[in-house]
C-alpha cells in the first residue's frame, strides 16, 4: 500500500506530461509488428497494458481533481455529459459498474489472449477463444442494456478523462485582500474561490488549462445549455419497440457472426452477408425507432455521437472475412509493391504490409465488438 502511495504522488506531482507520454507510448505499438521475432506479441502486450494502466490514471486524476475541488471550495468538477450518464449508472447499480469494467478489460485484452492462444495452442482453440468471449461480452451487454434502463449501450463501457491532469498541479499561494491561487481568488471573509480567467476553463465538459483564457470561452462555460441541465437519466432515452429490437440486433451480431464462421468457414461469403445484413437492420431499426411523427430523428447529444460511431465502423467490413480475403487485400498487396520503388510512401507501406497478415489471421483486429 505505500508503495501505491508512492506511486499516485509520483503520478500526480508529473500530471501535466502523463497522457502525453501515454499516447506517444501507445503510438509506438502500431509501427512495432514485423520489426522483430514475436513484435505483434509484444505490441499488443505493451498496447494492453498501456490501457490498463490508463484506466487506473484516470481514477487517480479523478479522485484527485473531487479532492481539489473541495479543498478549494469550487464545488463538485465538471465532467462531461459522457461521465455524467456512467457514473450515474454505475453508482446506481454493482452490476453495471463490474459489467462495465469487465468490459472495457475484455476490450483491451482481446487482441492480446487471440495472439497468445494461437501462437501457443493453435487455430481451433482461437475460434474457441473468440466464441467464448463474443458470448461473455453478449452477457455484459444484456447486463448493461438491463442495468440501464433499456437505453442504448455507449462506448467506451468507462469514464473518459475529462481533466486535464496538468490543472492538478499546484501553483503556490499569494497573500493580499484574500488568498490567490493560480485558479482564482478565495475571499477572506466568505471563503468562496472566484475563478480568474487564466483559470482552467471548462467548455461541453472539457478542462482547457490557458494562460489567458479568451473572455467569451469563459462566460460560455457558464452557460447553462439544456445538456448542463438535463438529468443523467435523461440524457439517453429508453428504448421502445423497434430501437430496442435495433439494440438487441447490434449486441448480437458479433456472436451471430463468430458462429457463421464456425459453421461454414472463413472463406465463405455467408458469414459476411449475415453479419453485414444483420449490422444495416440495426441501424436502420435504431433510426427508425427516434423518428418523430414528422420524420425527424429526436435522438439525444449521446445518442446521436454513439450512433454516428457505429455507422462509421461499417466500413470495417471491408477488413472482415471473404470480402477481406478476396478484394481487399489483394488491392492492398499490389499497393504495397507499387510503393517499392517511392522513397516515403515505400515506408508506410512497409508498415502496411506487416499488418496485412494480421488482419487475416486475428479476428479481434477488425471485429469492431
Amino acid at each position: 500500500m505505500e508503495y501505491l502511495n508512492l506511486y499516485e504522488n509520483f503520478l500526480l506531482k508529473n500530471a501535466s506530461q502523463i497522457t502525453s507520454i501515454e499516447s506517444s507510448l501507445r503510438s509506438l505499438t502500431y509501427i512495432l509488428p514485423g520489426r522483430f521475432h514475436d513484435a505483434e506479441l509484444a505490441s499488443q502486450a505493451l498496447y494492453a497494458a498501456l490501457n490498463l494502466i490508463g484506466l487506473y490514471h484516470n481514477s487517480i486524476i479523478r479522485r484527485a481533481a473531487q479532492a481539489h475541488a473541495q479543498e478549494n471550495k469550487t464545488g463538485p468538477v465538471q465532467e462531461s455529459s459522457f461521465n455524467k450518464y456512467l457514473q450515474f449508472w454505475s453508482s446506481r447499480s454493482k452490476l453495471n459498474a463490474t459489467a462495465s469494467t469487465l468490459l472495457s478489460v475484455i476490450s483491451y485484452t482481446q487482441v492480446l489472449m487471440e495472439m497468445a492462444v494461437l501462437k501457443k495452442l493453435g487455430t481451433k482453440k482461437q475460434w474457441q477463444l473468440i466464441a467464448s468471449l463474443e458470448a461473455i461480452k453478449v452477457a455484459l451487454r444484456l447486463t448493461l442494456f438491463q442495468t440501464t434502463g433499456q437505453r442504448m449501450l455507449l462506448s467506451p463501457s468507462h469514464l473518459q478523462r475529462d481533466v486535464d491532469p496538468s490543472t492538478l498541479v499546484s501553483t503556490g499561494l499569494e497573500l493580499g485582500g484574500g488568498d490567490e491561487r493560480g485558479e482564482g481568488w478565495v475571499g477572506k471573509r466568505t471563503g468562496v474561490l472566484v475563478p480568474s480567467l487564466a483559470s482552467s476553463v471548462q467548455i461541453n465538459g472539457v478542462n482547457t488549462k490557458t494562460a489567458h483564457a479568451d473572455v467569451t470561452d469563459f462566460l460560455l462555460s457558464k452557460v447553462l445549455t439544456p445538456e448542463k441541465l438535463r438529468k443523467p437519466d435523461q440524457m439517453v432515452q429508453v428504448q421502445k419497440n423497434i430501437s430496442k429490437f435495433g439494440e438487441l440486433l447490434y449486441m448480437t451480431r458479433p456472436l451471430v457472426y463468430v458462429l457463421s464462421i464456425l459453421r461454414w468457414g472463413r472463406r465463405s461469403w455467408r458469414p459476411w452477408i449475415i453479419s453485414l445484413v444483420i449490422e444495416l437492420l440495426s441501424q436502420l431499426a435504431v433510426l427508425k425507432g427516434y423518428e418523430s411523427a414528422a420524420n425527424r430523428s429526436n435522438m439525444m447529444t449521446l445518442e446521436k455521437q454513439e450512433y454516428s460511431r457505429r455507422l462509421k465502423l461499417i466500413m470495417l467490413n471491408l477488413m472482415r472475412g471473404a470480402f477481406y480475403l478476396r478484394i481487399t487485400r489483394p488491392r492492398l498487396e499490389r499497393f504495397c509493391n507499387g510503393a517499392e520503388s517511392k522513397p516515403i510512401i515505400s515506408m508506410a507501406a512497409a508498415v502496411l504490409r506487416d499488418y496485412l497478415p494480421l488482419w487475416e489471421k486475428i479476428y479481434f483486429y477488425t471485429s469492431a465488438s
